[in-house]
């Protein structure tokens, strides 16, 4: 599925960004101003470390404990700054729910017999706390008698973070008055008050990556919240359109966040390990809701949902009956010096995924393929009696664009072929085969992959498993996902999103397929990008359907991957990942989008942006890419998409014929595959800032790449860089 949240009527920031505060909201005070206060200091003497003991000690770190609030603070014994995970003093201007949610070290949110949400820190409700030391930290035994409600918190340092965990099994509910409904631990960790002196902000997860500032008070008056992995339709139900709403927002595909007090100075970055597709990540700006500037995960165990009563669409509001099964734990990684920045947060994300296997190790050495060719080749439009099949694109006509191409010196491409179905595109999936004879015979595709391969053009054919057609065959109702309120779900009624186990098994009927016509690439679309629980014939958690994909993809006979927008999950997987987001969702309280998606994957996982048929800014586009490290990428046909004008691909594919897009395709395959080729295989080690408008990119093989968004040529290290234009300077600086 390209690209299919095109369709979606996003819905409003007001309406998004209050969704889920009805606990945390009650907690705030109107009009307060509070004095500076630092979250954070230099020495770990005196006062602030009067009520705390030594829990662990490293070579690096030293973690202390207050018993009674499960507050922590740990020293960079580097240079002895010292990291609050608690507020430690009263602050006079915060009511007492605040209060106590900053100064504990974990709380709860819970639903009582009258179906009222609240927060429990561990210091509000009074909570019994019975710490016991580990080798490398502590455990802490949670209770809270009144609410029935007990959990066991473990806090470890390990050789430059600090790793919280709590496990499922330590969870216990004993009053079925009270309903666990949620958790935060250590919410308040690194957070500053008040606008800072020092340049620092917060990273948060949109898109790309996008931060927001600590410097300046903003304008915003509601929080971030962003659910990892996106929303899960298995509870929400399907989308709905809203009226008047056109721009979709960004889903969060790495679970990452953190702070930065000082630009190369102190800096943390936190990575949700475990239940992170129940999680959300939260960033609250100081003036919004409090002066203090926080960013935090949030663990959901239950969630509401609505359950329709009849047709009208009356129905009640339901909480969840099991609560969801997972460890919740996270990595808060410390960094400093020239590391803390959003750089090297992304360079420590990079280094930890690789790590636990979650990215491929680097490319050393690799050829890359900087331009993607994604070919449509046929739709269906409806008549009185059936249906007709358009060809956009038969095999012999990509044969002919990509030999003029290669004669136009554009020689290292990949193909993705779309619409190859018995049919065309629309109505395809979930199932991809025969071949559609107006485009090609079995024969045909044989010779033409071949063809290419030989030539080092790998062609990958587009399927997916998840979204099926309304009018395609190849599955039944029974595959059909449902929603916990047992309704289909459905893509505006277009399309239905299938049970996990009923994509496995289509893609495994499929395999011998793709064998008999040499086929070992495939691009997948919605497995990565949709993630839900489903209910009905197969039931199936979000953690579960995870598990169900990744276990599917596994197969001697496919030689490599290509997914549409994946969830980090399966980065290890891909070879490539099409359309990476290239931007954020321009939320009010972002001060500046960065490409921390792209820092963390360049050198281990080549990435191609939107296709630049439909860039309305094709310069500042093509900028963008050459600063991100992304390869460009064309949607093509060799017949004018005005014959789609009666087909259902017409709302996304207005522009694609090839004599249209030939010029501009030869010439951002020039021009970005020439600035990008001396870091084919090297990490992207630096983003900075060099003025407004002015980056300087380093990369680990010492080539400087400098981008200059302005309309006046810079100077910058000695060099100049034109107006709207790049500098390469390949082994470091001249």
């Amino acid at each position: 599925m390209l690209n299919k949240v095109k369709r979606i009527a996003a819905l409003s920031l007001t309406f998004l960004l209050l969704a889920g505060l009805i606990s945390i909201a009650a907690l705030a005070q109107q009009g307060v101003n509070q004095p500076e206060a630092p979250g954070a200091g230099a020495d770990a003497s005196g006062d602030r470390l009067a009520s705390y003991e030594k829990a662990a000690e490293n070579a690096r770190l030293a973690l202390y404990v207050n018993k009674n609030t499960l507050g922590i603070k740990v020293q960079d014994k580097q240079n002895g700054y010292v990291w609050d995970g608690t507020l430690d003093e009263k602050d006079d201007k915060l009511n007492k729910s605040w209060q106590s949610l900053f100064e504990s070290g974990l709380s709860v949110e819970y639903m009582d017999v009258k179906r009222k949400i609240s927060t429990a820190p561990v210091t509000g409700e009074q909570a019994k706390i019975a710490v016991e030391p580990m080798e490398d930290g502590f455990s802490a035994n949670v209770n809270y008698e009144r609410l029935g409600i007990s959990l066991k918190l473990e806090v470890r340092l390990t050789e430059d973070a600090i790793e919280f965990k709590v496990p499922e099994n330590s969870i216990q509910e004993t009053n079925k008055d009270n309903r666990l409904q949620s958790l935060y631990v250590y919410p308040f960790f690194g957070a500053t008050k008040g606008v800072q002196p020092d340049k620092g902000y917060m990273l948060i997860p949109d898109g790309s990556g996008a931060l927001i500032s600590l410097n300046e008070q903003t304008l915003a008056t509601q929080p971030y919240i962003g659910r990892v992995f996106g929303d899960d339709l298995g509870m929400k139900g399907s989308p709905q359109l809203s009226e008047g709403m056109a721009t979709p927002v960004e889903q969060v595909y790495l679970p990452v966040f953190g702070i930065a007090h000082k630009e190369g100075g102190n800096a943390f970055v936190s990575m949700i390990t475990g239940g992170a597709p129940y999680a959300e990540i939260r960033a609250y700006p100081g003036n919004v809701t409090t002066t203090y500037n926080w960013t935090t995960a949030k663990w959901i165990y239950r969630e509401n949902y609505f359950q329709s009563l009849d047709k009208e669409g009356k129905g009640i509001t339901l909480n969840q009956e099991e609560k969801n099964q997972f460890d919740a734990s996270m990595k808060v990684m410390l960094l400093s010096g020239k590391q803390a920045d959003y750089s090297g947060m992304a360079n420590r994300v990079q280094s930890e995924l690789v790590q636990r296997g979650e990215l491929p190790a680097k490319k050393d050495g690799a050829d890359p393929l900087p331009l993607r060719i994604e070919f449509f080749a046929a739709d269906n439009q409806k008549q009185l009696i059936g249906s007709e099949v358009i060809p956009m694109t038969t095999v012999d006509q990509m044969d002919d664009i990509l030999t003029d191409l290669r004669a136009n010196e554009v020689d290292r491409m990949m193909v993705v072929v779309r619409g190859y179905t018995e049919g065309g595109a629309t109505g395809a999936s979930p199932t991809h085969f025969p071949f559609e004879e107006k485009v090609g015979s079995g024969d045909d595709w044989n010779a033409f992959v071949e063809k290419y391969k030989a030539i080092g053009i790998p062609v990958y054919f587009y399927t997916d498993y998840v979204m099926a057609g309304a009018t395609a065959d190849g599955y039944g109702k029974g595959d059909i996902a449902q929603s916990v309120s047992k309704q289909l779900l459905s893509f505006y009624d277009t399309s239905y999103y299938l049970q996990p186990a009923a994509s496995a098994k289509l893609f495994e009927n499929e395999i011998s397929s793709f064998q008999k016509h040499g086929i070992d690439h495939i691009a997948m679309d919605s497995i990565g990008s949709n993630l839900f629980s489903a209910y009905g014939k197969s039931s199936s958690t979000r953690s579960g359907s995870i598990e169900t994909y990744t276990s599917m993809l596994p197969r001697d006979s496919i030689n490599s991957y290509a997914f549409y927008k994946p969830n980090y999950y399966l980065w290890r997987f891909a070879d490539r990942i099409m359309d990476l987001p290239m931007s954020t969702s321009s939320f009010l309280l972002e001060s500046e989008e960065v490409p921390f998606l792209q820092l963390v994957l360049k050198g281990h996982v080549d990435y191609y942006a939107l296709a630049s048929n439909f860039n309305a800014n094709p310069q500042k586009e093509q900028l963008k890419m050459i600063d991100y490290g992304s390869y460009p990428s064309f949607i093509l046909t060799d017949e004018d998409p005005i014959k789609l004008a009666n087909t259902e691909s017409s709302w996304w594919l207005f522009t694609s014929q090839y004599s249209v897009w030939k010029d501009q395709a030869v010439h951002e395959y020039r021009t970005v595959a020439e600035a990008l080729k001396p870091v084919a295989d090297a990490t992207f080690d630096k983003r900075e800032k060099v003025r407004e408008g002015v980056f300087r990119n380093t990369y680990s093989n010492g080539t400087v790449i400098y981008v200059n968004y302005t309309m006046n040529e810079v100077t910058a290290d000695g060099n100049k860089i034109p107006a709207q234009g790049f500098l390469v300077r390949e082994g470091g600086r001249s």
